[in-house]
């Protein structure tokens, strides 16, 4: 008898010892399903990734666990390959029952409060949602008028469940999926409507229903569409805004945090490969402010290669005089981009083998002959130094009126001088080489900029 007691004593020991090696534990249990593998993945930006995998046991039990806790956040449970469940990471040990046929109905928790608030407020909205949807297709005054109040209805339910749990990870979740409310328009001296009052709110208030001070936030799909839609909308308003905006929003989170290192490259990346002319001015300016004066969260190496970065694009931003270049023309002499004398010079980097640029240059050499007589001047460094393709591109594409030109020496760096990232990489001078247009520009949009600096 007594080591019959001894040998559970010594299971149940070692059973529940287990549990406290595991830091996180999440057991799911599901009615009609068996033999499956079951994956737990985490949401960052548009994507999944997976944390864990388990293959669902013949009593539908799958249990995920391991030695390290989970970075809070929204996960998701993927059943095979057909099925999946969001489930909140904020207690690290839990378990859930649910029906495979209604996963969201039938859910229910054990040990995660955040967890139970999530799918109560999810069962809600399905329910009369169901019921919202019934009346859609009839059109008479007694139906409409009762969607119309199940509509309004639902929308007080989320406002009251965000206000009740506020400071839950659930509430910060479903209110990150609200739209904002627009107050009525302010009246102007005249007694009008302010006609920009939608535009002012959204760019004030745009992140009213985001907590970007959560850190949680970023293991959402959440913060990643709303930065991108915010700056994508506002691609009209002036650089020394977009400046200050995008610190405002980098600014809503912690001064120390993992949130604020996020926003910064969401916010620097966005601008870094924005097309839009001039925005390379908004990507150095955050650099300088958010990294340079905020060395603390990057290592060394990142603000090593963000000053190098920041010491090139800044003299290459629009209003600028471009950086001279010595380089050899076809006849072996040296030809400086300063000593060009043109009312008006085209910087045409390429490379022979660039597609683009084989499309392109044809139809920038007919560009350059209707305004050549007018001061338009072409310079055209290629990259690589391979004189006879360099001299094949020139007779094949008849570009002999530009002035080619080629680094013979390999001292210049087209890609880290001239931030030639790309070919073609073009640049439009004045007459005192200063920038004033730059990038991957139809020729349309290159005309244009080219007629204001020829006086036509």
């Amino acid at each position: 008898m007594i080591k019959k007691i001894l040998l559970f004593t010594t299971i149940y020991c070692f059973l529940f010892s287990s549990h406290l090696l595991a830091q996180y534990r999440i057991e799911a249990k599901f009615k009609n399903l068996r033999d499956s593998v079951c994956y737990l993945t985490y949401y960052y930006e548009n994507l999944n990734y997976i944390q864990d995998s388990v293959k669902i046991n013949a009593n539908g039990v799958a249990v995920f666990q391991g030695k390290k806790a989970l970075e809070p956040g929204l996960y998701n449970i993927m059943i095979g390959t057909w099925k999946s469940i969001d489930v909140l990471i904020v207690e690290q040990q839990f378990s859930l029952e649910a029906d495979a046929k209604d996963l969201v109905n039938s859910i229910k928790f054990t040990g995660s409060r955040e967890n139970d608030l999530f799918y109560s407020y999810q069962q809600k909205i399905l329910k009369e949602s169901a019921k919202i949807a019934l009346l859609e297709p009839k059109l008479d005054s007694v139906s409409i008028n009762k969607k119309y109040a199940l509509q309004y209805d639902l929308e007080q339910y989320r406002k009251k469940f965000v206000a009740a749990f506020a400071g839950t990870f659930a509430s910060k979740l479903i209110k990150a999926t609200m739209p904002m409310d627009l107050p009525m328009a302010p009246k102007l001296a005249d007694g009008q409507e302010d006609p920009l009052w939608s535009n002012k709110f959204f760019v004030s208030n745009f992140f009213d229903n985001f907590d970007l001070s959560d850190e949680r936030m970023i293991r959402t799909p959440y913060i990643h569409e709303s930065v991108t839609s915010y700056f994508e909308q506002l691609t009209y308003l002036p650089l020394d805004s977009l400046m200050i905006l995008a610190s405002k929003v980098i600014d809503k989170a912690g001064k120390s945090s993992v949130m604020r290192k996020y926003l910064i490259t969401k916010a620097t990346g966005f601008f870094e490969i924005s097309k839009t002319m001039g925005h390379d001015a908004v990507f150095v300016y955050l650099m300088k402010k958010h990294y340079l004066q905020e060395p603390y969260l990057w290592d060394e190496s990142t603000i090593k290669l963000v000053k190098e970065r920041v010491f090139y694009l800044e003299k290459l931003l629009i209003g600028n005089k471009i950086p001279d270049v010595k380089l050899t023309d076809l006849a072996g002499r040296e030809q400086t981009l300063h000593g060009l004398k043109a009312n008006c010079t085209i910087v045409y980097i390429y490379a022979a083998d660039c597609g683009h640029c084989k499309n392109f240059t044809p139809q920038l050499v007919q560009l350059h002959r209707r305004y050549a007589d007018n001061g338009l001047a072409i310079f055209a460094p290629i990259f690589g130094n391979d004189l006879d393709t360099w001299g094949e591109f020139i007779k094949h594409y008849q570009t002999q009126d530009f002035v080619n030109v080629i680094d013979q020496t390999g001292n210049v760096n087209f890609f880290q001088e001239f931030d030639a990232q790309y070919t073609p990489t073009i640049y439009i001078l004045d007459k005192e080489k200063r920038i004033v247009g730059k990038g991957n520009l139809a020729i349309e949009d290159l005309e244009q900029i080219v007629l204001r600096y020829l006086g036509r």
